[in-house]
C-alpha cells in the first residue's frame, strides 16, 4: 500500500532505488545519524537488500519518494512486526540531505506510526536511536514516543562507543491528524 504526504509518497522498494540507496547510506554524514554498524554497501548488496525486504512478512517498508520525480529520498518501515503482542521497531533514512530541515522526517513518521496503530493494528511502535541524533529524538517525542532508557555505550562508530535511546508510543499516547 503506497501513502501519500503531501510532495511525498512512501511505495514499494524498487531496483531503480538501489543508486540512490547506494549514495545515502555511503555518505558518512547519513550513515553518521544511524545506528548499527558498516564498513560500507555495495551496490549488490543494496540489490538483495531490495529483495529481501521486498518480500518480508513481518515487515511494512517503504521507499520515501519525491511525488513529482519519483527520486528516491530514503525509506521508512515497521519492521519485526509481531501480531501477537501487537509490537513494532520503527526505524526512517532520510539520506537526501537537499530535503532535510523541511519537517519531511516529522510529517513522515507520524504518517507511518499512524499506519502502524490504524492498518496494523499494533499496540507499541518502539525504536532506538543515537543519543548523539538530538533532532531525531526532539522529533520522535514531539509525535509522543516516551524515552524508555538508554542502552550505554551499545553502539561503536567512528572509533567511539555510543549510547542508544530507546523510546516507545503506545496507541493511546498517539494523537492522530484531524
Amino acid at each position: 500500500m503506497n501513502l501519500a504526504i503531501e510532495d511525498i509518497v512512501l511505495r514499494r522498494p524498487e531496483q531503480e532505488d538501489v543508486d540512490a540507496l547506494y549514495h545515502f547510506k555511503n555518505d558518512p554524514e547519513v550513515a553518521g545519524l544511524l545506528g548499527g554498524f558498516s564498513l560500507g554497501y555495495a551496490k549488490a548488496d543494496l540489490s538483495s537488500w531490495v529483495e529481501y525486504h521486498r518480500t518480508k512478512a513481518n515487515e511494512a517498508l517503504w521507499v520515501i519518494a519525491d511525488s513529482d520525480s519519483n527520486a528516491c529520498l530514503g525509506h521508512v518501515g515497521l519492521y519485526d512486526i509481531d501480531h501477537r503482542v501487537a509490537l513494532a521497531e520503527f526505524a526512517i533514512m532520510l539520506g537526501d540531505k537537499s530535503v532535510w530541515g523541511r519537517g519531511l522526517g516529522k510529517r513522515i513518521t507520524h504518517a507511518v506510526v499512524q499506519y502502524g496503530f490504524e492498518w496494523l493494528n499494533l499496540n507499541r511502535i518502539e525504536l532506538s536511536a543515537l543519543v548523539s541524533n538530538e533532532r531525531a529524538i526532539h522529533i520522535y517525542h514531539s509525535i509522543g514516543f516516551r524515552s524508555e532508557g538508554v542502552r550505554r555505550q551499545a553502539q561503536f562508530k567512528d572509533g567511539r562507543y555510543l549510547d542508544i535511546q530507546l523510546m516507545a508510543i503506545l496507541r493511546d499516547e498517539f494523537a492522530p491528524k484531524v
